[in-house]
């Protein structure tokens, strides 16, 4: 791990993390790896000024066996988790489910002519794509103005600008703003409030299972 991470969370006298474990699974597209909750609880609290640590992460009830069992692993951590049942959107079926706009233009006339021939075939056959969705931005909002008077510093795992709001606030109350994320997700507003920004990539120090060693690996951690 870098040393100037360690320096800054080291001087600092009482942190909380939140993890939008959500936003943190999709850093694994980014970094080419995924990373073992457990490890990574492990790694955090193994800093004694890290004194609370709490995951979001949303209730699958059309997978509630598995979704359980995940819950149950992040408990087992000592991390507090909040959660609530996560809401399936209907995708629309068109090219922007399989690619960006950008990347599009980036096709030939014969490749692209494919990917409309498949959404095509995909719309006529009648198959119903859903996105869960689960955001937890109020949760964490409340949590950290509730716990602000036992911390000198938050260290958030996400990336979502919807947390500007009440790291500003912290701000204001003379609190010191840690974020952590990859490269890409991370929106600039957070950006411009943070006091220390840490990569990931960088910090985590658990087991990586490489996602080309196994495709067919699932989207939890």
């Amino acid at each position: 791990m870098r040393e100037d991470y360690l320096e800054w969370i080291n001087k600092e006298i009482s942190i909380f993390a939140y993890l939008d474990l959500t936003n943190m699974l999709h850093w694994q597209d980014v970094l080419g790896w995924k990373f073992r909750i457990e490890d990574l609880m492990s790694q955090l609290f193994n800093f004694s000024n890290i004194k609370e640590i709490k995951v979001y992460y949303g209730f699958n009830e059309k997978d509630s066996k598995n979704s359980e069992a995940f819950h149950n692993r992040i408990k087992r951590t000592g991390a507090i988790l909040r959660t609530k049942p996560m809401k399936f959107l209907q995708r629309e079926i068109d090219d922007g489910l399989f690619f960006q706009r950008r990347t599009m233009t980036l096709f030939d006339n014969m490749v692209r002519s494919k990917v409309y021939e498949l959404v095509a075939e995909l719309q006529k056959s009648g198959v119903v794509i859903e996105e869960p969705k689960c955001n937890f931005d109020v949760e964490m909002t409340m949590d950290m103005l509730d716990d602000a008077e036992k911390t000198t510093a938050v260290l958030i795992f996400s990336g979502d600008s919807d947390l500007l709001g009440p790291l500003e606030r912290l701000k204001v109350r003379g609190k010191n703003v840690g974020i952590v994320g990859v490269r890409g997700k991370v929106a600039k507003e957070l950006h411009n409030v943070k006091d220390k920004y840490i990569d990931f990539g960088k910090f985590y120090t658990g087991k990586r299972t490489y996602i080309s060693e196994n495709p067919a690996c699932g989207g939890t951690a």
